[in-house]
């Protein structure tokens, strides 16, 4: 995956500012691996993980730096990180990383995404990049497809199936947005994190724009950020 042309990134918005979870994982929490991000039982390891993670460091961070992966935060300080999925604020309302809260990528596509942050810095120095996700350990896939109680043609629209795995399971995936780089807070995208309603497809900005869904700013904001994206490779989705 990291010598690909194209990387795919998200759209998906919220004004949430950064939550810190990395010294205990609550009772929702889905225990970091430390095994394989590919095979995992995560019952047998639950025990042991909570009680390593209240005395030391995250263990996933170990584990994916060990499997080659950067953090982007290491490479460019001024990009913003969130993972939203170490809190409840996404759909499935669960903290699925536990006590990640680095965003880790492929060593290409991070410098990728550094050269992003320079292009946007070029055009507006008060703006940065906010990383709502990055790499997910394919167990964390696995946990979040047998939640989601709904037929597999349905399902496939939330979450990729884990037999399939998805550039999120290689670290050549983010969900990103743009921030204010004094106050960390999130531009107006005209939708929340984890949004899946076509307000948030990019195939339908003109529409929603001419029936007064999204104002003339969120759109511009949207573009900014596609703009950002494109100056480094990576492509969007358009639903």
């Amino acid at each position: 995956m990291g010598k690909s042309s194209y990387i795919l990134f998200i759209f998906l918005f919220s004004d949430i500012l950064l939550q810190c979870t990395s010294e205990l994982m609550d009772e929702n929490a889905v225990p970091s691996p430390n095994i394989s991000m590919d095979t995992i039982k995560l019952d047998s390891i639950a025990p042991i993980q909570k009680t390593i993670i209240k005395e030391s460091s995250c263990l996933l961070d170990e584990y994916l730096i060990n499997e080659g992966l950067i953090n982007i935060q290491r490479l460019d300080p001024s990009i913003l990180v969130d993972l939203k999925y170490s809190t409840t604020d996404n759909f499935m309302k669960k903290n699925m990383y536990g006590c990640l809260t680095n965003c880790y990528l492929q060593p290409d596509i991070a410098d990728r995404l550094k050269l992003c942050q320079e292009y946007l810095k070029k055009k507006d120095s008060t703006l940065t990049l906010l990383i709502y996700d990055g790499v997910r350990p394919r167990s964390v896939q696995q946990y979040m497809w047998d939640l989601l109680d709904m037929p597999i043609n349905e399902k496939t629209k939330f979450v990729s199936n884990p037999k399939k795995g998805s550039l999120h399971n290689f670290g050549a995936a983010v969900d990103i947005t743009l921030a204010n780089g004094l106050s960390e807070k999130a531009l107006d995208m005209g939708t929340d994190f984890d949004y899946f309603g076509i307000l948030a497809w990019p195939i339908k900005e003109k529409q929603m724009l001419e029936d007064s869904l999204l104002t003339k700013q969120q759109i511009d904001n949207r573009k900014l950020l596609r703009r950002s994206m494109h100056a480094g490779s990576f492509f969007n989705i358009q639903t």
